[in-house]
C-alpha cells in the first residue's frame, strides 16, 4: 500500500494511485486495525473480518530532461577521456588541449571581472 508519492524536479511517478484502507477503530474490539500477511497478500482486520489491502505498483524514475542531461554529461565525459588518451601519445593534440584549457581559464577570468549584477 502506498499512501502517496510526490514527484520533484527531474523525477516522475507513473502508475499507482493514492489508497487508504478505512478501519472503524472500535473500543469493543481492540484487535481492529491489526495488519498481517496472508501468503502474498497484506490484510487488515476491521473488527469483523480480514480484508485485503489494495496494493499498487507505481514506477519512479527520471524525467526526460534529467535523462537528456545525464546522457549529455556521459557523452562529454567520454569525449574528454578520449582526447586525454590521444593527448598522452600525440604532442600536437596535447599542445592543442593545453591551449584550449588555458583559453577556458582566461574566459572564466574575463567573465568574473565583467560580472555585473
Amino acid at each position: 500500500m502506498i499512501k502517496t508519492i510526490n514527484a520533484g524536479p527531474y523525477i516522475e511517478v507513473q502508475g499507482g494511485y493514492a489508497s487508504s484502507q478505512y478501519v472503524n477503530m472500535s473500543s469493543n474490539n481492540p484487535a481492529s486495525g491489526q495488519v498481517r500477511f496472508n501468503g502474498t497478500n497484506m490484510e487488515v482486520y476491521d473488527g469483523n473480518m480480514w480484508t485485503q489491502i489494495q496494493m499498487n505498483y507505481p514506477t519512479v524514475g527520471l524525467n526526460g530532461t534529467a535523462v537528456s542531461a545525464l546522457e549529455w554529461a556521459q557523452k562529454k565525459m567520454n569525449e574528454e577521456a578520449k582526447i586525454k588518451e590521444i593527448a598522452a601519445t600525440n604532442i600536437t593534440v596535447a599542445d592543442a588541449l593545453a591551449r584550449y584549457e588555458e583559453a577556458q581559464e582566461q574566459l572564466k577570468m574575463v567573465l568574473t571581472l565583467t560580472d555585473v549584477e
